[in-house]
């Protein structure tokens, strides 16, 4: 067993364009000040950090970990959530997506694609040069409007859907491990992969690739009222990185999983601040250490109720309350009988 790190947070969520949550070095020591010991960065968030400029120079990526060494915080993880899930867009979200990509990107689709696979693959060096060895970023989607349909779907849909998702994939795995980093992804609703079945039918399409892996983030199962404890007893070996975040599903006479429509204050499944939610931290906590995770254990805060300053204080306590400090010893050793192989042999009352 290993000991979780922890806290981390990820950043994406707290970024505004005033002081200090609109410059790295403001922010991480923002962070730090509440007790994080390290960050996730968004790479696509200009105001933190230059994912293009990271690719070109070793120099600017020394620049940014010491600075950061200087204020003593360390980097989890670097995340391409917003590329990734732009990699595989169906035509139905081209227009909303048009909103997140660069402008020279717009109204072309395939070459926002393309330029959404550069840069997850760019991240792959980039984590290299910071000394990484997992990332985080989403498979996108291009099935998800079929997920519930009527007509039913075409024989052939989704194993087609998966086998493109393994062509544009799967040459992005390959410059992962030829970095050496696992690129994990977050299984999330409104992505292809948005549950175990889902993310087994990407594995089996790109060959069981070994960079293949997790960003457990029991958010996502408790609103599909999923057995997310267990979860991690049947993909533990595949759980890389770990999103804490909490959840709640309160289903009414009038709305239950697919109450997407409703504003997040109104829906059964909405994310809370850590502690606030139903998601059960001490299981999943003593589940992966049982396992011998030992990445970072990153807050992800997403609650449409507490102000996010409260939310952040709060949770790295949180955090830090539920990392388990790994004992290297029994607990019954005080009892031990020093007995060897010979004694244990007389002791079952078999002869030598």
């Amino acid at each position: 067993m290993r000991t979780i790190k922890g806290p981390g947070l990820f950043l994406a969520q707290f970024a505004r364009d005033t002081p200090p949550h609109n410059t790295l070095e403001g922010i991480a020591r923002w962070a730090k000040n509440y007790g994080y010991k390290a960050i996730q960065i968004p790479s696509w968030d200009a105001r933190f950090f230059d994912l293009d400029r990271a690719y070109d120079s070793a120099t600017y990526c020394d620049e940014v970990k010491g600075k950061l060494a200087d204020i003593g915080i360390a980097v989890s993880e670097l995340s391409t959530h917003i590329q990734g899930q732009m990699v595989s867009v169906h035509p139905a979200y081209d227009a909303m997506f048009d909103g997140q990509c660069p402008p020279h990107l717009r109204g072309n689709p395939e070459k926002r694609r393309h330029w959404a696979a550069d840069q997850v693959r760019k991240a792959a060096l980039v984590s290299r040069r910071f000394g990484l060895t997992e990332h985080v970023s989403f498979t996108g989607s291009l099935a998800w409007p079929y997920f519930y349909p009527y007509p039913q779907r075409p024989a052939g849909l989704i194993e087609e859907c998966f086998a493109e998702q393994a062509r544009r994939w799967k040459p992005i795995l390959d410059v992962y491990d030829e970095n050496g980093v696992d690129l994990c992804f977050e299984i999330h609703p409104t992505e292809d992969v948005f549950d175990g079945d889902t993310f087994e039918m990407f594995l089996d399409a790109v060959g069981g690739h070994k960079r293949c892996n997790i960003n457990y983030d029991a958010s996502h199962f408790i609103k599909q009222c999923m057995d997310y404890v267990g979860f991690i007893d049947v993909y533990h070996e595949r759980i890389k990185m770990f999103h804490v975040k909490d959840a709640e599903f309160n289903p009414t006479a009038r709305q239950g999983v697919y109450g997407g429509y409703k504003g997040w204050l109104e829906r059964a499944g909405r994310d809370r601040s850590l502690g606030h939610g139903q998601v059960d931290f001490g299981a999943v906590f003593s589940k992966l250490t049982g396992y011998g995770f030992a990445g970072w254990a990153v807050y992800e805060w997403e609650c449409c109720l507490e102000h996010p300053e409260v939310a952040a204080r709060e949770g790295a306590k949180f955090i830090a309350d539920h990392i388990i400090e790994v004992t290297d010893y029994a607990f019954d050793d005080f009892a031990a009988t020093g007995a060897d192989r010979a004694a244990n042999l007389k002791l079952l009352g078999v002869g030598a």
